[in-house]
């Protein structure tokens, strides 16, 4: 592809902010659930409020992945008007950049895999709800 169709890395970044977005809306979707099965538990007993404390403690943790994610996804969407910057090939170590791409990807796809596991534990935490 000619270096003039192609995307400016600002453009990049900013097309790429979907997945930050989309982490922050999980994560702050389960926060809500494991401050609603915190209330449902509530304190009656110790075991109770060990519990109960532990998933507060864990959605306050969702709640500021969920917000760093967000703001993330804010910062990659200003970077859709950078201009385009020289780069120069001769200075690109390939064999390094290469390395990393496959390393993303493998997390990537494992992130995935682990992400539809989860799913299918919870559709059938659903049925069980009726």
């Amino acid at each position: 592809m000619p270096e003039e169709e192609r995307a400016s890395c600002g453009q990049e970044l900013a097309a790429s902010a979907e997945v930050p977005a989309a982490v922050a809306r999980l994560f702050a979707h389960v926060a809500l659930n494991l401050r609603g099965h915190a209330a449902w538990v509530g304190g009656e007993s110790q075991p109770a409020c060990a519990e109960c404390d532990a998933l507060l403690r864990v959605a306050l943790d969702y709640e500021r992945i969920a917000a760093a994610a967000e703001q993330a996804a804010r910062h990659m969407r200003t970077c859709a008007v950078l201009e385009p910057a020289a780069h120069d090939p001769a200075t690109l170590d390939r064999s390094a950049l290469r390395s990393w791409m496959q390393t993303k990807l493998a997390l990537q796809r494992a992130l995935a895999d682990l992400l539809l596991a989860h799913a299918q534990v919870s559709e059938s935490a659903l049925a069980d709800l009726g």
